[in-house]
């Protein structure tokens, strides 16, 4: 059949195809064995063989390559019968007019036979045969290589086989970029932070690639179905939006990857991010158990906060009142903020609610606290006063006084105790005193018991003590207990008579008045009255002996007129009377001390004189005065005895000496000597017997001076032994003891 001829009409078009491709396959064939020199025929038949086998030719062989790496097309050169062998191979490619490549077996096989690239491809094409199968390689594929290649095999004896190939060169993706919600390139791969609760939309966008890729978004290897595989937004680029629409606490630092990809042989391009999220508070709580406080001590509190991110916002209330005073910890992993307030509560504080609050201040409504109610333990506040049947009486000598103790504290007081100027003051029925809990009343009360009350109440935390209240009780006016009563005067001497009283109020008029021995009162006259300092002082001057006697003094105040007056002696004034029971202390070496009872001082101001002289001698005594009857003298010499003269003296004159005869000591050995001086007008007195030893040295012998001076003469003493002087009808007798 020639290609001339036309098929007929009633045959099959497919048939008709066959024939016609057998006839070309049959001419190609003669063509390729003459070596038909004619380009233009050639062209016309590729052309027409190619528009023929895109309807006969079944589905072809897809087959990919990456730019710019190596394509492979396989062609099946394998004869149809065994005694067949291949004579020709022809590549070409659709759309092209000429072949691009050939393999010629007729003379040898194809390791040896003659292979043919069209200078377009250069030396990337080459052809090689692995048992049965035929592949034709392309080097460095570009993106031209794509296309559809058919593979033409002649065979020595069976029909000429044709096979198809889809070539297609993938260009993979350049990049992905991730852009926010706002359309923003997400830098540092960090996503957010978003606030737990909120939802988020971000886009993958892949750019390049052909075909154009797929892009998906993944959590691990978990791909997100929801998410679609991308949308072109053109030619280049391709997107893949993720939604979130509600963020949850598991989500932090979720890393989100998008994958970009079209083929199966190279790795997707992909880009990651993560998650930063902002977290309410989880869990607040204050530390410990809510236990009493103490008011006025410190504590430290601590409020822990569990699951905030970043750190919380901590702030302390008691009740609408914001708190200071506090320090915050921090884990290092920043899922716990611990905040310490150190507290010094107050009575005042207790019923108060303190609360511990924790919020997230980039969240809104985050916030979260837990909280006590204070129960503050304090010392017993405690405020005294007088009762109101006291208060609105005057308080005078013998009515009733009435306290209210009232107590504030927490826990309860277990006692309540009451003071009277400092000292605790007991229930006592007998003495007018009535106590009953948080009362106290004062029966009759008398003056004495003006002064300051307190009341204390007193629980575990301690005791609690009152206000002072000054009780003050107002009286008539009454002498004082302890002032001079005694004055001397002597005559036309006059003297001031001190009248001293209690009294309240202290405001007093007084009245004076001397009682005659007959039993008779004379008023002091007011010009001889003078007020000093709340007392009255009467000058009194006696003119003659009867002018002796008692003075009576008075006072009046609101309260009432003084019921017993107050009673003065004026008597003569005179001299002093001798000192009494001296004694001799600490003696030494080189001297002594000596202490006495004074006399009665006469009515004047007295004071005390010591002469000290040598044994034998009336020169150059030693004299000492004091205000006291204490003497101390020193600076004598050891081993001598000394006269010791003891006067008191006074406005008038001067009192019998009280002598003493003191010997000081020979060693530094302290001894002790007893002096017995008697006066006697006997005949004859028989010698004393030794008394007892004793640690003090006393004299009876109060005697003129001049009498005592002149006993010396013809007196001798022996130590332990009794001296008797016999003078005249009367004489001394000395009894002196040394130990």
């Amino acid at each position: 059949m020639s290609m001339s001829r036309p098929c007929s009409r009633s045959l099959v078009l497919p048939l008709c195809l066959l024939v016609v491709l057998s006839a070309l396959n049959g001419q190609a064939a003669a063509a390729s064995r003459v070596r038909v020199s004619s380009s233009t025929t050639m062209t016309r038949n590729i052309e027409e063989e190619n528009a023929l086998l895109l309807l006969l030719a079944g589905p072809p062989v897809l087959s990919e390559s990456i730019m710019g790496t190596v394509g492979r097309l396989p062609c099946n050169v394998t004869p149809p019968i065994y005694e067949d062998r291949v004579a020709l191979v022809i590549w070409y490619k659709v759309g092209l007019k000429t072949p691009i490549y050939s393999v010629d077996t007729r003379d040898s096989n194809f390791a040896q036979g003659t292979h043919w690239s069209d200078e377009t491809y250069r030396e990337r094409l080459s052809f090689y045969v692995e048992g049965r199968a035929g592949t034709l390689t392309i080097k460095s594929t570009t993106e031209d290589d794509t296309g559809e290649y058919r593979c033409r095999v002649d065979f020595q004896k069976s029909p000429t086989r044709n096979s198809k190939v889809n070539l297609t060169v993938i260009i993979p993706p350049e990049s992905v970029i991730i852009l926010d919600s706002k359309g923003a390139t997400i830098k540092d791969h960090t996503l957010g932070p978003y606030n737990e609760g909120s939802g988020i939309n971000i886009t993958c966008v892949a750019i390049g690639g052909r075909p154009q890729p797929r892009v998906t978004w993944l959590h691990g290897n978990t791909v997100y179905k929801d998410a679609s595989v991308g949308q072109p937004l053109s030619e280049r680029r391709v997107a893949n939006v993720l939604s979130l629409p509600r963020l949850e606490r598991r989500n932090l630092h979720m890393q989100l990857t998008c994958r970009a990809e079209n083929n199966n042989l190279t790795t997707p391009i992909i880009s990651s991010v993560v998650l930063d999220m902002n977290l309410r508070p989880l869990i607040v709580k204050l530390q410990g158990e809510n236990r009493p406080l103490s008011a006025g001590n410190s504590y430290q509190l601590s409020c822990v906060v569990i699951g905030a991110r970043p750190a919380p916002t901590i702030t302390w209330w008691k009740g609408s009142t914001p708190m200071k005073n506090t320090h915050e910890i921090a884990n290092p992993d920043g899922n716990m903020t611990t905040s310490v307030l150190t507290f010094t509560p107050t009575i005042d504080d207790r019923g108060k609610f303190l609360s511990c609050r924790a919020e997230q201040s980039m969240i809104p409504e985050s916030g979260m606290e837990d909280g006590w109610k204070l129960d503050i333990y304090h010392i017993p506040v405690v405020s005294l006063e007088l009762g109101t049947n006291s208060l609105n009486s005057t308080l005078r000598e013998g009515i009733d006084v009435f306290f209210e103790c009232n107590i504030k504290s927490n826990p309860w007081i277990y006692k309540v105790s009451w003071r009277h100027n400092g000292e605790i003051l007991a229930n006592n029925p007998a003495e007018g005193i009535a106590v009953s809990n948080q009362s106290l009343v004062l029966q009759n009360a008398s003056r004495a018991r003006s002064g300051i009350y307190t009341c204390v109440g007193s629980n575990r935390e301690g005791d609690g003590e009152s206000n002072p209240v000054q009780l003050d009780i107002r009286f008539a006016p009454v002498c004082r207990p302890i002032q001079k009563t005694t004055y001397s005067s002597g005559r036309h001497e006059t003297v001031k008579v001190a009248c001293e009283i209690d009294a309240n109020p202290a405001e007093t008029t007084f009245v004076w008045k001397f009682n005659a021995t007959q039993g008779e009162t004379v008023d002091i006259p007011a010009s001889q009255v003078a007020v000093d300092r709340g007392r009255s002082i009467a000058h009194y001057t006696p003119m003659t002996e009867n002018d002796y006697g008692t003075l009576l003094c008075w006072a009046t105040n609101e309260i009432g007129d003084q019921s017993e007056p107050c009673v003065y002696t004026i008597t003569p004034s005179g001299e002093p009377d001798p000192l009494l029971n001296c004694t001799v202390l600490n003696q030494t070496s080189t001297g002594f001390q000596i202490e006495c009872i004074e006399g009665f001082d006469g009515g004047l101001q007295q004071d005390f004189i010591m002469e000290v002289y040598m044994n034998g001698t009336t020169r150059n005594p030693k004299i000492s005065k004091s205000k006291r009857p204490y003497f101390e003298v020193s600076g004598l010499v050891p081993g001598l005895g000394y006269n010791v003269f003891l006067i008191a003296q006074n406005g008038k004159g001067r009192s019998n000496a009280t002598i003493l005869q003191v010997y000081t000591l020979k060693d530094p050995e302290k001894q002790t000597v007893k002096i017995t001086f008697t006066k006697s007008y006997q005949r004859f007195r028989p010698a004393l017997p030794k008394p007892k030893a004793t640690a003090t040295t006393t004299s009876d012998c109060i005697c003129d001076e001049d009498e005592f001076l002149n006993l010396g003469k013809g007196i001798s003493h022996d130590e332990g032994k009794d001296v008797v002087q016999q003078e005249g009808s009367g004489g001394y007798y000395f009894h002196l003891i040394f130990y």
